[in-house]
């Protein structure tokens, strides 16, 4: 007697793991339908409003979310394993990182072209900025940058970090000019008595030296090199020289959070154009036009959403938990002293160590020193919290 082929038979249970699967698949390709809507809606009011330039700096700021999610290219945890076990292999890919933008930034100068390197002054205000800031970022478990991409992959503490993180860097607008006054010996270029090519190539030899002698202690301690790493620092260089080809200036970060705070805080009635941080050039011309006119703006808008595109199709948006409530207060605190620190300090991870250090100014250096200080305090604080 022939047989018939029954089809397979399912428990209850697995049917009913298999319909979740699906609903969840189902519910992340919405959300990244979504978010490509959004993209599209954003890259239509930037072209109206800045034109080819804004929508490239919106997809510049959406590869650098992207990759930095996709990476997990963080700054604030490479220096706790620093600090914590002496891990160096991180820092030794950052300023490979930083070396790499340098080559980009200090050619400039050589070739006449109109984009111009950072420089800030050498303030009492960089020293105390910078510590706080390296306080905080290790309270919020995240830096300029790691707030960004870990907020749009769904961190459920940076929902609480980013907020407060845009509400500090306003505090820190009103207080900067007064803080300027502290003392200040003015902006000093690393090599800056020498030629356009001279101080280049003695500032890449400075960097990369860094970077070389930190990877070498790093393989006699017996750490690797993760492949994927290096491809990272690559990519984000990369980026960070389109970047500051189209916009004129390297990437920064928080200047993009203080226009945000500003805006809200001007739409609730306060007089934000009355404050001299407002007055000065840049932001008083940032603050009467769109948020979506300003480089910084658009770019953490690419970001955020860049990585979330990224964690809805990896499945990484269900996955994110809410923190406890101490670490949720750390993340607030941390945000919160990162914005004030940043501004004092005239940027942060990337505007003032990335940006200032490839851009051969001495605050990037000073910037590095005081806020890897802060984060050691910040490492002593972390077990008030529940880290």
């Amino acid at each position: 007697m022939s047989s018939i082929a029954q089809p397979p038979q399912h428990k209850h249970g697995e049917l009913g793991q298999d319909k979740l699967g699906q609903n969840k698949l189902g519910r992340e390709t919405a959300v990244l339908i979504s978010l490509m809507v959004v993209l599209f809606c954003f890259s239509a009011l930037i072209g109206i409003d800045t034109g080819i330039t804004g929508i490239m700096l919106l997809g510049l700021g959406v590869a650098l979310g992207a990759v930095f999610l996709l990476a997990q290219y963080g700054f604030s945890s490479v220096w706790r394993r620093f600090l914590e076990t002496g891990a160096l292999m991180g820092l030794s890919q950052q300023f490979f990182l930083i070396g790499l933008c340098a080559i980009a930034f200090l050619a400039a100068p050589i070739f006449g072209l109109s984009a111009k390197p950072t420089m800030a002054p050498v303030a009492v205000s960089l020293f105390l900025g910078a510590l706080i800031f390296g306080i905080g970022m290790q309270l919020a478990n995240g830096c300029g940058s790691g707030v960004l991409f870990t907020f749009g992959g769904g961190s459920g503490r940076m929902i609480f970090a980013l907020p407060a993180f845009i509400v500090g860097s306003v505090i820190g607008s009103l207080i900067v000019p007064t803080a300027l006054g502290w003392g200040s010996i003015g902006s000093i270029a690393i090599a800056g008595d020498f030629n356009p090519f001279g101080r280049w190539l003695a500032n890449l030899i400075l960097v990369f030296g860094v970077s070389g002698i930190l990877f070498w202690l790093a393989k006699k301690r017996g750490e690797t090199l993760a492949s994927q790493t290096v491809l990272a620092s690559i990519c984000i260089a990369f980026l960070c020289w389109a970047v500051f080809f189209v916009s004129g200036h390297p990437w920064g970060v928080t200047f993009g959070f203080t226009l945000w705070g500003a805006k809200i805080a001007q739409a609730a009635g306060m007089p934000m154009s009355d404050f001299a941080f407002w007055q000065w050039a840049g932001p008083e011309a940032a603050l009467n036009h769109s948020v979506l006119a300003n480089a910084s703006s658009v770019l953490n808008i690419g970001m955020i959403i860049g990585a979330a595109m990224i964690a809805s199709w990896s499945g990484g948006l269900r996955r994110q938990n809410y923190p406890p409530l101490k670490q949720i207060a750390a993340a607030i605190i941390g945000g919160l002293i990162m914005g004030i620190g940043a501004r004092l300090s005239f940027g942060c991870n990337i505007g003032a160590f990335l940006a200032g250090i490839a851009s051969g100014s001495l605050h990037g250096w000073i910037w590095f020193v005081m806020a890897m200080s802060g984060s050691w305090i910040g490492i002593r604080l972390r077990p008030y919290f529940g880290f």
